[in-house]
């Protein structure tokens, strides 16, 4: 895992280190520059200002030498003879030089400088080295502050990336110290513009999976007040059929017994599937499928439930229509639609499912020509566990619920409308395939 402060800390780190370094080499070298400009106009200060005493050049009077850094001065006449030396001891220039010249005397490096006067020459020389260590003392007392800098940015760097990381470490606190029912938005005061995206992104999620947890709150209450009533039905006619006294009553007990244990199961699974149907399962893989298929699929589930309620049961495929999903979960909801119209169709009545493509997408379509749902019902009738008046019995009221679960997660619109010649038309249309 890499850390941000610590990458920040190292790229800031190293890049004020490099300047600084860069800056100080640099600073050096032209402090040196610098001061060797300054020493030869000192040389030649020194010559212009003794330039009217050459006259008087035996009687001329310099401060005693210092070591041996001091400067060499030489006044030469106009016949070529040296009038004046002012260290004696040092090395002597034997020659006139005129402007600046870089000299080799006694195996050491001199700097030189010589002005022509209208009385002779003067000539003013000085050790390179002198030169050098006074150059160098000046540069470092020039890099010397900035090198020290060095440690107090870094300091600084470190003090701010800290304080700017602040409300990073407050957010990870605050998101720490909550638990599974905490899914209150975090606040997003005082936080870099930078990071508001990503705390309001979270911010949706938690949204998200508050919805989803509310969701499964209800679809839990919901199906613990409806699984009552079968599971309470299955016990009295336990009951009653230990309190049967003859054949006659135990065999209608049991008749009672099989139906209600048949009513729960069939709600049990009616369970099971809108629980799969849920969005927090719409990450499977999808492949391609044939409407058609499904839809043939679908009605040979529900074939002996028409049978026995002489139910005609045709298919229609329009034109090949391919939709973009799973397989099984397309399956459940044509079956789900095709029950449901079995289920409420008269006795004798006919059941049609179509599939057709459609711009691009494709359209399925159940027509019965039972009641029907008045307009007023038709949003209603999507709620789980919702059933009209006068429903058959048998139902679990959850049959459209999973029908819009499934195409919700598939991106399809479904909408209720009327039958031509009366009853209902289920339209479903996906969208086109990828």
């Amino acid at each position: 895992m890499t850390s941000i402060r610590a990458r920040l800390l190292i790229a800031l780190l190293a890049l004020t280190t490099s300047v600084s370094l860069l800056a100080g080499v640099l600073t050096y070298r032209q402090v040196l520059s610098e001061t060797d400009i300054l020493f030869d106009y000192q040389l030649r200060q020194m010559a212009l200002s003794l330039r009217s005493q050459v006259s008087l050049a035996p009687r001329i009077e310099l401060p005693p030498a210092q070591n041996d850094t001091d400067f060499v001065v030489q006044i030469w006449d106009l016949f070529g003879t040296r009038v004046y030396l002012s260290r004696p001891g040092l090395p002597t220039l034997n020659r006139v030089v005129l402007g600046y010249a870089d000299l080799d005397l006694q195996g050491e490096r001199w700097r030189a400088y010589g002005l022509q006067t209208i009385d002779g020459v003067i000539q003013i020389a000085q050790p390179t080295r002198v030169r050098e260590a006074l150059a160098r003392s000046s540069a470092l007392r020039v890099v010397i502050p900035l090198l020290l800098l060095i440690p107090i940015l870094g300091t600084a760097i470190a003090w701010v990336v800290r304080n700017a990381l602040l409300p990073l470490r407050r957010t990870a606190a605050e998101v720490q110290q909550r638990d599974v029912s905490s899914l209150e938005p975090l606040a997003v005061e005082r936080l870099p513009t930078e990071v508001v995206p990503l705390i309001d992104e979270l911010n949706r999620l938690l949204a998200r999976v508050d919805s989803a947890f509310a969701t499964q709150r209800a679809f839990i209450a919901d199906a613990a007040h409806e699984l009552r009533s079968p599971l309470t039905a299955v016990r009295l006619q336990l009951q009653l059929l230990d309190r049967a006294t003859d054949d006659a009553a135990r065999a209608d007990a049991r008749a009672n017994l099989g139906a209600a244990v048949e009513r729960a199961t069939h709600l049990i699974e009616q369970l099971l599937a809108l629980a799969r149907a849920e969005p927090r399962d719409a990450r499977v893989e999808r492949q391609a499928v044939m409407l058609e298929t499904v839809a043939a699929e679908a009605i040979a589930d529900t074939h002996a439930l028409a049978q026995v309620r002489h139910i005609e049961m045709e298919l229609r495929s329009e034109s090949p229509a391919r939709v973009a999903g799973d397989a099984a979960a397309l399956r459940a909801l044509v079956r789900n639609l095709v029950d449901n119209a079995v289920r409420y169709t008269p006795e004798g009545g006919s059941v049609v499912v179509r599939s057709r493509a459609s711009d691009g997408g494709a359209v399925l379509e159940v027509i019965d020509n039972g009641p029907g749902i008045p307009p007023p019902e038709r949003e209603r009738a999507f709620d789980r566990f919702y059933r009209r008046a006068g429903s058959p019995a048998g139902g679990s009221g959850l049959g459209l619920a999973i029908v819009k679960a499934i195409a919700e997660r598939h991106s399809a619109k479904v909408v209720l409308g009327d039958a031509d010649g009366g009853g209902l038309r289920v339209t479903v249309a996906f969208p086109p395939a990828p």
